[in-house]
């Protein structure tokens, strides 16, 4: 049994989260069995409520939002599915949580409890720890807070 059996993965869909998905998926080779793929829409700048499965409620919600945000929804559900299809090709057992939420580190905190995940995999911009601090960073709020092993990828120069 690997001792990362179960792992979350965080993404943005930025360039940096794409870069930590190829760390998931060297976790196969060491026996990790499951990825649980999460995505915190921030409620504060949509129109999403608070704490939305967007996934489960999709039809209902785009149904309710201005059509701009309607398709920013979908794309957002196409893009999850798809780090999904990606993994399952590569013998992973997934599961989605694609929610919206005003804080987006205690969502992530919130799913890896509820998941038991053994690790919590994200993409890290590398700043200074006083810019870090100042900006109030995801990944530090992560790594601070969390009750699991937190592995921060950075992209090498």
């Amino acid at each position: 049994m690997s001792v990362f059996g179960k792992v979350l993965y965080a993404t943005d869909f930025s360039p940096l989260a794409e870069y930590a998905l190829k760390f998931v998926k060297k976790l196969k080779s060491a026996g990790t069995e499951e990825v649980v793929i999460v995505h915190v829409v921030d409620s504060r700048t949509t129109a999403l409520p608070d704490g939305a499965d967007l996934i489960e409620r999709k039809t209902e919600l785009a149904l309710e939002l201005p059509e701009s945000e309607a398709k920013h929804l979908y794309e957002l559900i196409e893009r999850t599915r798809a780090i999904e299809r990606d993994l399952k090709k590569e013998g992973f057992k997934t599961r989605l949580c694609l929610k919206a939420a005003p804080d987006v580190s205690k969502t992530v905190l919130e799913i890896a409890e509820k998941e038991k995940v053994d690790v919590i995999i994200l993409g890290a911009h590398g700043k200074s720890l006083l810019a870090q601090l100042i900006l109030g960073s995801v990944s530090l709020e992560i790594v601070r807070k969390a009750k699991c092993p937190v592995l921060l990828v950075k992209k090498r120069d």
